[in-house]
């Protein structure tokens, strides 16, 4: 079947494939050749002239390459060829030397440069001598072969490897799995123990298996080992680590290769330990503490367990003697360490998922066998294995009954037994309708006869599960009034030209500090967070209002109108309760707008939700601007704040020089609203209009007198308009003018001079009492 199916394949039966993609598509005609000769290019100093034998073809080919020498075999893109980025290879005339060709590269084959060393991705890609000539690249090199991407959940440990996937096709295509070869050979004595013994302190390694092996020579592993490594994402570095990691990759085994005579010991210890230090593989230095598990030669650490080995027993070009680890470890200490040294690698991501312990002795012996095959090493007969508390087959009850109750479909007993078994389970009949099932060690995530229903159902087909119309009574859903307003508002500030955003509810100490604000000692801390920046739930919408500002701002977007209404997070005061979630509506804009652009569409919120009379008063957070904020009050209680970032924060999150923000308390502007709109009759009676020019200090704000007006009214004051703001000659120095525009109507009556005079008496006296203001005549 072609790869594609077989992926469509792999998908339905719960195994999914994110990805195909081949290897190097559009690379053609690229044939292997010698290099039988060289010479200088009489017209370039820095081209050569190369006389290269392709088994039945010999052409010239002319080339810069410096790396390039005779007897070298290279690849070779003769007339018609096609490399990696597309381009087509001729006959190149190069200052009067033809050129039959081109030698390629790693780039221009289409491989991945990443996994090369800077030496041979810089030149010409050198194949191993004993290549043969004339042979296509393409057969070579698996540039044909298509890399299926799985992803895979965490509980299907045992698919982190080419023998588990292999499983899951053969359970799925119901076809037989090939085997593979294992070390065999009969041992007559145990020569091992001349050399070494282990011993296991800790409960954290239920098992540990080592195997020792004589080196004969250290070079690259054979092409086709190398070229399947490749494939699967893998850098080969010589014949003794590539098969380590190819019988991980094959297996899902992780191994380690110790140098025998570098561990200075002869015993390894599994066990925590004291010392503080440990220089890894990767030439860095690791803090330890005694909680990690390590590999030990008695004394001092050689590997952290699980997680890379010690760069004091590295495996050199002087390496004589091996000691090959096949260990198992628990999976939560391998992960708790692997993160506390900020290092994962293939071999952690594997413990971290749990691996089975039966599979140590196997994957041991299979490297014994790959390390003979490519004659890597001698075998040292005998075999270590330490394995304190074999574990037991689990065995799971199932019920063909229930099963089919439970999954909504109709199968035999004997159905079910051949569905299982294609699985690996080795199943047996107790009776009529129940079965008994040996969960292989491999498949850790089976322990429920729920898990056994699942397996059933996806190697049956999910789309062969018949379609039936849900039963029981249902309720007609719909929204409550709250989400009700919250759409509501959302609609208005759309149709104003505002974009909603959606932001992450994870936040860091440092986005928060960058506000200009003291942390919060009521902060939610995140025990296992994401990094660290994301540590922290958020304790305000703000920080991630600027980001967005920030982050189109510098993808130069001249100006920006966005809001969100989302959750902020702060620590509970009674530690027994739990943490407090806070509705919020923040609204910020920059580029065309300014502040009172900003207040009017706050204004205009409010007024679609009923509120009427808030009240802007200067003040606020130390994020907004000193002199260019105010806080915001609805019947004398804070809703919220609006003004201009301040220019310490504009720095610290790269905003642009004038930007605006406004938070808000949606529980508070829900408890305020009017939602119930009610019909109100056209007033019968005419209004009366009066206009009011109040003298005051220049400092008293206009909110305030407003203030003062309204309460004085009562209820025949229908409007109130701020119409003119005026210093002058006329006025003293630090003084002003405010004049309003009054209009009074009684929804029963005609007002007249006794209803209205009293009422602006009594404006005047409080104005004068309050604030030392005057009426201006």
């Amino acid at each position: 079947m072609s790869a594609y199916d077989f992926g469509e394949a792999l998908t339905m039966s719960g195994t999914k494939v994110e990805t195909l993609t081949v290897v190097s598509e559009n690379v053609s005609n690229i044939f292997t050749g010698r290099i039988t000769k060289i010479e200088r290019h009489p017209n370039a100093d820095k081209l050569v002239i190369c006389v290269v034998a392709m088994g039945d073809d010999e052409r010239i080919i002319v080339t810069a390459a410096t790396n390039v020498f005779e007897g070298a075999v290279v690849p070779v893109a003769v007339d018609g060829a096609v490399i990696a980025n597309g381009t087509k290879i001729g006959t190149n005339d190069f200052r009067g030397q033809l050129s039959y060709g081109m030698f390629c590269s790693i780039e221009e084959l289409g491989m991945n440069a990443d996994l090369f060393s800077k030496e041979i991705t810089e030149g010409i890609f050198i194949l191993p001598d004993d290549t043969p000539l004339g042979m296509d690249v393409r057969k070579l090199l698996w540039l044909d072969d298509v890399i299926i991407d799985v992803e895979l959940t965490a509980n299907r440990s045992d698919c982190q490897s080419i023998i588990g996937i292999a499983r899951e096709a053969a359970a799925t295509l119901d076809l037989p799995i090939n085997d593979y070869e294992i070390y065999t050979a009969t041992e007559n004595d145990n020569t091992i123990e001349d050399f070494l013994t282990v011993k296991i302190e800790n409960e954290a390694c239920p098992r540990y298996v080592a195997k020792m092996l004589k080196v004969k020579k250290i070079e690259a592993s054979p092409l086709w080992m190398q070229v399947k490594l490749l494939n699967s994402g893998v850098r080969p570095i010589n014949n003794i680590v590539d098969v380590t990691n190819y019988v991980m990759l094959e297996l899902g085994q992780p191994l380690h290769a110790f140098d025998y005579d570098s561990l200075r010991s002869k015993e390894i210890i599994v066990k925590t330990t004291t010392d503080k230090k440990i220089v890894t593989l990767d030439n860095k230095e690791r803090a330890l503490d005694e909680s990690m598990l390590m590999i030990t030669n008695g004394k001092s650490p050689v590997a952290v367990a699980g997680v890379m080995g010690g760069e004091n027993s590295e495996i050199t070009e002087k390496t004589t003697l091996i000691v090959l680890e096949s260990a198992n470890f628990n999976k939560s200490s391998v992960r708790l360490t692997a993160k506390q040294l900020n290092l994962r690698t293939e071999a952690s991501s594997r413990y971290e998922k749990g691996v089975d312990p039966e599979l140590a002795r196997t994957a041991a012996l299979r490297a014994t066998q790959l390390f003979l095959k490519i004659g890597a090493c001698e075998v040292i007969e005998g075999m270590i294995d330490v394995y304190p508390q074999a574990e037991t087959l689990r065995k799971v009850n199932l019920d063909v009954d229930w099963l089919n109750s439970f999954i909504g479909i109709s199968l035999t007993i004997d159905e079910v037994v051949k569905i299982l078994t294609q699985l690996f389970f080795k199943v047996q009949k107790i009776s009529d309708t129940i079965i008994a099932a040996e969960v292989p060690s491999y498949r850790q995530d089976i322990v429920l006869r729920e898990d056994l229903a699942e397996e059933v159902a996806r190697i049956f087909g999910y789309d062969n599960i018949p379609k039936t119309i849900m039963g029981g009574e249902t309720m007609i859903g719909g929204k409550t009034p709250i989400q009700k307003y919250a759409d509501d508002l959302k609609v208005l500030l759309v149709g104003q030209g505002y974009y909603e955003t959606l932001t992450t509810s994870f936040t860091s100490e440092k986005r928060l500090k960058a506000l200009n604000t003291q942390v919060d000692k009521n902060l939610i801390t995140l025990i296992n967070p994401l990094g660290t920046e994301n540590s922290i739930m958020r304790p305000t919408l703000i920080g991630h209002q600027l980001e967005v500002i920030s982050l189109n701002y510098n993808r130069k977007n001249p100006d920006g109108r966005f809001f969100e209404l989302s959750n902020t997070y702060l620590r509970s005061k009674n530690s027994n309760e739990l943490p407090r979630e806070e509705k919020m509506l923040v609204i910020s804009t920059y580029g065309g707008d300014d502040y009172f652009e900003l207040k009017g569409m706050v204004e205009l919120l409010l007024e679609h939700s009923g509120i009427k009379y808030p009240e802007f008063i200067a003040g606020g957070s130390d994020f907004l601007h000193p002199k260019r904020k105010a806080e915001i009050f609805i019947n004398g209680n804070k809703i919220g704040e609006i003004g201009e970032i301040h220019p310490m924060v504009v720095k610290s999150y790269e905003l642009p020089k004038r930007c605006y923000v406004c938070q808000l308390s949606f529980d508070l502007l829900y408890k305020g609203a009017a939602i119930d709109n009610k019909f109100v009759d056209l007033p019968k009676f005419p209004g009366s209009n009066r206009d009011l020019a109040i003298q005051l200090e220049q400092d008293i704000p206009a909110a305030a007198i407003e203030r003062i007006i309204r309460k004085n009214s009562g209820d025949i004051l229908e409007n109130i308009e701020l119409f003119d703001v005026y210093t002058g000659s006329q006025i003293p120095d630090g003084y002003k003018s405010l004049a309003y525009s009054l209009n009074f109507r009684h929804h029963e009556r005609t007002l007249n001079d006794n209803d209205i005079n009293p009422v602006i008496d009594r404006i005047l006296d409080e104005l004068k009492t309050t604030f030392n203001a005057k009426l201006r005549v």
